[in-house]
Parts: C-alpha cells; structure tokens; sequence
C-alpha cells in the first residue's frame, strides 16, 4: 500500500513540473521585461534632461549672439511674411525680421500675438540750421491671431509723425492685414493686404534690423518702402534653400503720379478704395542654401491706367482716355555675412509704358487749368552697396560700424524731351555707428554726403526698438 503510494505521488509530482517550469519561466520572463522597461525609462529620464541642459545651454548661446540674417521676408526664413509669407529675407546687431515671426510675441497660453517697433530721429542740416528737426517718425503696432496649426492673421497699424489730423502731417495707416494658410514649408497661401517681397527694407524695416538712421534712398525712392498690395499669393521655402513669393494682386495708378522725386510712391494705392480695373503679377525668388549667402531678384508689372477710372469718378481731373500704360519695376540683390562682416548689395529699376502719351495729357491739362501736375518718367533707377562690421562689447551689446554709397535717377529718362530735375538725382556716401544695447534696442549716429544736392548734408542720430 505504502509503495502504491509512492508511484501516486511520484507520477503527480511528474505531471507537476512541466506546469512548474513554465509559470517560473514566464516569472523570469516578467521580471525581465520590467527591468528593460525600468532601464528604458532611465535612459528616456536621462535623454530628457540632457535636452533641457542642451536647451539652457542654446539660450544662453542666443542671449550672447545674433541670428545670421534670413532674406529680407516673408519667408525670410520664410520671410516677411513667413508667419506672414514673403520669402523674407543679418549680422548680429541686424537680425532680419519677419512679420508674424520675430516681430510679434506670443503672451502665454494665448494664440493672440502682439508685437511692434518705433523711431525717433533727428536731422542736423550742416548748411542750414534752420531745416533741423526731431520727429516721433513711427510707432507701429502688430497684432496677430493663430486659429489653428494652419491658418492664422497677421496685421500691422502703424502711426506716422506722432499726431494723425487733418491739420497735421502725421497718418494713422494699416500696413498688413492678411490670412494666411499653411500647407507645408514649400507650399503657404495669403489673402488680404501684405507686403510686396522685394529688397531688404520693403519687409524688414524695424529700426534695429537695419544701418542708418534713415532708410536708405533706393529703398524708399525707387522701391516705395513700405509697399504694399491686396491680392492673393503663394510662397515657400525648399530643402535646399530657395525660398519664392508669387501672386496676383492691385497696382499702381498713374492718374495718382505726383512726385518726380518718388515715382511710385504716391501712384501705390495701399488697398484705399483701389482702382481694380486691371489687377496685377508679381514673382520672387532667393537662395540662400549656403549659410549667410543670400542672393535674390523681384518683378512687379501691371496696368496702371484702369481704364481711365480717375477721370470717370471725376471729370475734373486728366482724362487719359485710350491710354493703357503698365508700370513694370524689377529689383536684384543680395548679401554676405561671416564673423561679424555684413556685405550687401542693390539695383532697383523701373519703367512707365506710353510716358509720352500720359505726358501729353497733363501738359494739355496743366495748360487749361493752370494746374502743375508733374509728368512721370518713363524709366528710373537705383543701385547701392554698403558694408559694415559687428564688434561685440561683452556678452550682449554690440557696435557696428556701417558705410553706404548709393545712387538714383527717379527721372533717368523724360518723356516730350524734358530734362529732369538735378533735385531728383544724387550720389550719396552715408557712414556712422549703430550701438545695440541688445538686439531689440538700437542707438544710432550717422553722417550723410549729397554729391548733387549738397544743402543736404547731414548727421543723423537716432533711437529705436522692436519687441
């Protein structure tokens, strides 16, 4: 019986083991996978913290130096409007600023962003004391808002002379108001009022960002900075560094040319009640694939005559009726920045078809009313390079010592044989120092040499901010 006993016992224990040895495998086999997942969650635990060390470390490193330059735009890194869209497009006292991107901060926790930059000057005529002045010249305001990861607006309210009155010179005027959607880097869209991609200053015009206390002359003379144009545009930016900004937007009115020394300035109409009878194309492209390399070209045409809109809304001014005139303005430039040398570089040129035509009718009108009115040029140009160097003072502050030559011809060819006037054309050496307290601060000091119109010579001095 006791032997029975022992066989039962020893055939349980038998059938017991595999059971056993599965359930103490399957045990090891937990313990090892909560080890593995323990030793996971230390390296991912580490990872982390060596990326907070990592991005402590890459602030700091920003807090000491300046961005190299995007273009001057939408994209700018997508540039001026890369939040905004311009293919936008500098050295460390000259960060390139992109509307919607650096301009405007985010307050947290908001998808409303809010940003801005302001200006004050001061002339000193060294031929006559008595054209001195100091001027409030801007304060401008950004105001955006994201509505999702795709769309989002941008906007930009900008107070000119400190007082806006029909008694003074100063205006109040919305330089951007536009919608923009966001496919993929390569593929972006806007809608609405925005800046036209061309040059430096046209997109990039804080105080900070750019040398001078004045805008330079071809940028505010030849390309009407700040230019711009409702419609509707496409932008992006390649792996490989180009960046372009096409679109169909209003344009220029000639019925509206009233400055020889600013062809474009007054004919540009700011979305004001635009005459759209004939709407208009522009295309920009810029590379900058090789670090601080930056190379680009803009085109601008359209109709600008709108089927004689002006005169129909009002017989009492020009009837240029059977007239069609396109203006048509291009510009090409580019850059180079490397251990603190910023080297840049200009030529802006534009032209008014069938000058001659249009010129006949405002003589025949300044003849029966006694009017003035000038008569727009059929070609006019402008070119400039420039050339500065960034010291650095500690670990913030920096001074940077600029030189400009630049020249333009808003008369360079006349209709009718007319001769332009001298007052209209210079050569112009400018030299100074901007002093950067930080990157969003700037003093300014500058001396300016007019080789034609010498009762023009100045030294500038300046403050301005962008936050």
């Amino acid at each position: 019986m006791r032997r029975i006993a022992m066989l039962l016992a020893a055939t349980a224990l038998s059938s017991a083991t595999p059971a056993l040895a599965d359930q103490a495998s399957q045990d090891a086999e937990i313990l090892s996978l909560r080890a593995q997942v323990a030793k996971q969650k230390e390296q991912l635990a580490a990872q982390e913290a060596q990326l907070a060390s990592q991005e402590a470390r890459l602030q700091r490193i920003e807090a000491t130096i300046q961005p190299p330059a995007a273009s001057p735009a939408q994209p700018a890194a997508i540039s001026a409007t890369t939040a905004a869209g311009s293919a936008a497009p500098s050295t460390a006292s000259q960060p390139t600023v992109a509307v919607g991107d650096t301009r405007p901060v985010t307050a947290s926790g908001s998808d409303t962003t809010i940003g801005g930059y302001g200006e004050i000057t001061y002339n000193g005529y060294l031929k006559d004391s008595s054209r001195n002045q100091a001027d409030l010249k801007r304060l401008v305001l950004f105001v955006g808002h994201k509505f999702s990861d795709k769309l989002s607006f941008t906007s930009e309210i900008e107070v000119e002379h400190a007082v806006a009155s029909s008694g003074d010179q100063g205006e109040v005027a919305i330089e951007q108001a536009y919608l923009d959607y966001s496919f993929s880097p390569a593929a972006n869209l806007k809608a609405g009022l925005f800046l036209m991609p061309f040059g430096f200053l046209n997109r990039n015009h804080e105080p900070p960002v750019f040398y001078g206390v004045e805008r330079n002359e071809v940028e505010t003379r030849i390309i009407p900075s700040t230019w711009r144009e409702g419609g509707i545009g496409l932008y992006g930016i390649t792996p490989f560094g180009l960046s372009y900004d096409v679109g169909v937007t209003t344009g220029f009115n000639v019925a509206r040319f009233d400055d020889p020394g600013a062809p474009l300035a007054g004919s540009h109409q700011e979305l004001q009640l635009a005459k759209a009878s004939s709407l208009s194309f522009y295309g920009s492209l810029e590379y900058q694939g090789i670090p601080g390399l930056l190379l680009g070209g803009a085109a601008f045409t359209g109709n600008a005559t709108h089927n004689n809109a002006d005169f129909k809304a009002d017989n009492s001014l020009p009837d240029f009726a059977g007239v069609t005139s396109r203006v048509t303005l291009w510009d090409v430039h580019g850059r180079w920045q490397h251990r603190g040398f910023d080297l840049q570089a200009l030529y802006a040129h534009g032209t008014i078809s069938r000058s001659a035509a249009l010129g006949t009718v405002v003589e025949n009108y300044n003849t029966a009313t006694g009017a003035d009115l000038p008569v727009a040029p059929s070609a006019f140009y402008g070119w400039y390079i420039q050339g500065a160097y960034s010291i650095p003072l500690g670990s913030v502050a920096t001074l940077d010592p600029f030189v400009r030559y630049e020249q333009f011809d808003s008369q360079a060819r006349l209709p009718l044989g007319l001769a332009s006037d001298p007052v209209n054309r210079d050569r112009i050496f400018t030299g100074g120092f901007s002093f950067h307290p930080l990157r969003e601060v700037v003093v300014k000091i500058d001396y300016q040499k007019f080789f034609e119109n010498e009762a023009n010579d100045r030294i500038n001095l300046g403050i301005g901010y962008m936050f």
